[in-house]
């Protein structure tokens, strides 16, 4: 184990630091770096790793072994002395988002006893898992209005290691299965969390907390939520969205939802017209096929859907006694209400899937697909030649 001096947890807000390589090997196509001291945080208690630069050359991935912090470049540094520089915007995100969990968690916990079994940052969104088998919009409303009003408060948020014989003297949220002191982040007077992350310095720099949704997950309720520049970036995204709509729809914000839903009705009623109007020129093209001719009846329909041709199939069928076969591109709907007619599903099974064909069915209607079009084909020959000419024969 190399000692490494970790300035993420001393400097928080150090951004670019000078030091010295203590170590680098070749790991393939990558270098691993070890620095005399070091301002990259690495991936660990549910917080991503930082990045940045190390002589220009960027990071890829920082992490701890036994105690030791290996930083991987794509290619090996010059020595012995580096710069090291920080990307920073990715850090107060981190930390932010981070301190906003502990709020989160810290008042789940102390007004509805509800603990925090698991946290997740991640690049899109951030979300904890707590013990609450559901959680109610007014529920969440309360916890988001408390968290906020803290923030406001800009509470100091201070870190110091805690030995076992003091455990008893801090009223700890949580104390992990694991031996020996740990580093404690408490929110001054309101929370107080063994953590190993980076955070804010004030619960001001959080910024802001909201919460998005929450959601049944494996007996518990995953809360997902945003703090600081995410959830500024967020109510711009849905701001645009809500102006666009105002400007679209020519209504004022107030009245946007309602003339949402008015619209939404709308559009139920005009796709039930269109399906009972779908549903008329089916049955009249039905008709108008059995008028032509008698059956068996080959059609081929390339620009309707599997539905539209079940249906069709459906609607000769209950005019005549007879048998149905629609293409439709490399597929094809079978149906027949013949007496003695063979088992669809079977005759799939027996002659279609030979040929390549997928799919199956009942003994009175049944669907397959050709990915080759020559094997399509041979299909329909073969209907023709046989199957339908022996029932008709029956």
């Amino acid at each position: 184990m190399i000692t490494i001096s970790r300035l993420y947890y001393t400097q928080p807000l150090l951004r670019e630091l000078h030091t010295d390589i203590v170590a680098q090997r070749q790991e393939g196509d990558k270098s691993i770096v070890v620095l005399a001291e070091t301002i990259f945080y690495p991936t660990g208690g549910g917080q991503p790793h930082d990045l940045g630069t190390i002589n220009g050359i960027p990071l890829l991935d920082v992490y701890e072994a036994e105690g030791t912090i290996y930083h991987v470049l794509p290619e090996p540094v010059v020595g012995p002395r580096v710069t090291a520089v920080l990307d920073w915007e990715r850090r107060l995100d981190h930390m932010q988002q981070h301190s906003g969990q502990h709020l989160l968690s810290a008042i789940f916990q102390d007004e509805f006893a509800y603990t925090t079994e698991s946290f997740h940052l991640g690049a899109d969104y951030c979300s904890i898992d707590i013990t609450a088998p559901f959680l109610s919009r007014e529920e969440e409303r309360q916890v988001e209005q408390r968290a906020n009003e803290l923030i406001l408060q800009d509470l100091p948020v201070l870190t110091y290691t805690l030995y076992p014989e003091e455990f008893k003297d801090v009223p700890l949220r949580k104390i992990p299965d694991r031996e020996g002191p740990l580093r404690i982040v408490e929110i001054h007077g309101f929370d107080y969390s063994p953590c190993s992350g980076t955070h804010v310095q004030k619960t001001g720099q959080i910024g802001l907390v909201k919460i998005l949704k929450s959601e049944k997950y494996k007996g518990m309720t995953r809360v997902y939520f945003l703090c600081g520049a995410r959830a500024l970036a967020d109510y711009r995204h849905k701001h645009g969205l809500c102006t666009n709509l105002v400007s679209l729809l020519s209504v004022p914000e107030g009245e946007l939802e309602a003339r949402v839903q008015s619209e939404l009705e709308r559009r139920r009623e005009l796709e039930k017209q269109l399906e009972e109007l779908q549903g008329e020129m089916i049955r009249f093209r039905a008709a108008e096929i059995v008028r032509a001719g008698e059956g068996p009846y080959y059609l081929e329909l390339p620009a309707a859907d599997i539905q539209q041709a079940q249906q069709l199939a459906r609607a000769i069928l209950n005019l005549t006694q007879t048998a149905v076969v629609i293409t439709l591109g490399g597929r094809v709907v079978l149906a027949h209400n013949l007496p003695q007619g063979p088992a669809l599903g079977q005759l799939v099974k027996e002659q279609a899937q030979p040929l390549g064909g997928r799919g199956g069915g009942s003994a009175t209607a049944a669907q397959v697909f050709f990915s080759d079009p020559a094997n399509l084909q041979r299909f329909l020959e073969l209907l023709r030649r046989e199957i339908w000419v022996k029932a008709e024969d029956k």
